[in-house]
């Protein structure tokens, strides 16, 4: 389903480079919840935002689905990500213009979809979560649990192949945290998404199904 082949990545620090990701190689065959973790700078986010297409690696491979994901123009890349990936942040990146509906809808439209069967499939996504009598707030009246289950609705409507999460639940409590994980892994079990999921937090990690220390800029299974 995926494979990354020799990945490096460098930035340019003043007069030095920093080399954050070193011949890094990594693929997924099936449906699975794999964690990622690591201390700060360690180079998850940069792991999770290369799978993502946000960031291009400095060299390597990356195949998704079949295709060879560095070699193509960034329109197709964008249509590769609409179609192929979600993404949820850790601070959510809700369009705050927009009520709660709208938010989740607005994938399905980009894929072009109408809004009339977008906000169908939203309605039912709301039910699940709970917030079926938010749907028309903006996200900015939303506590932060419940922004962040707005997210992940937002990212798994579109059943995605792959859905990154960078901390999903950094910024909530312990029965908030528990709620969303609950959401992401039985939603990507339904949807046959893999997850790959960047965190530090260890409870997290003991419900999913493989875990990925990363470490002098490579991936070791732990």
């Amino acid at each position: 389903m995926l494979r990354l082949t020799n990945i490096s990545q460098n930035y340019l620090q003043g007069d030095s480079i920093l080399k954050v990701l070193s011949q890094l190689n990594f693929s997924v065959n099936a449906v699975k919840n794999i964690g990622i973790i690591g201390p700060s700078g360690s180079g998850k986010s940069t792991f999770l935002n290369i799978l993502g297409m946000i960031e291009t690696p400095t060299s390597g491979e990356y195949i998704l689905q079949g295709n060879n994901c560095f070699d193509l123009s960034q329109n197709l890349k964008t249509e590769i990500r609409k179609k192929f990936i979600g993404y949820i942040f850790q601070n959510n990146q809700l369009l705050e213009d927009f009520n709660v509906l709208e938010n989740i809808a607005f994938p399905l439209i980009l894929n072009g979809e109408s809004f009339i069967e977008a906000k169908k499939k939203s309605l039912v996504f709301l039910e699940k979560l709970g917030l079926i009598n938010k749907k028309l707030i903006k996200p900015g009246l939303l506590s932060g649990g419940e922004q962040q289950r707005v997210a992940i609705a937002r990212a798994l409507i579109k059943k995605p192949v792959l859905l990154l999460a960078d901390e999903p639940t950094g910024s909530l409590d312990k029965n908030n945290s528990s709620l969303v994980m609950d959401l992401i892994l039985s939603l990507s079990k339904k949807n046959k998404t893999i997850s790959i999921i960047a965190t530090h937090n260890l409870e997290i990690i003991k419900s999913l199904d493989v875990c990925y220390k990363i470490e002098k800029g490579k991936l070791i299974e732990i």
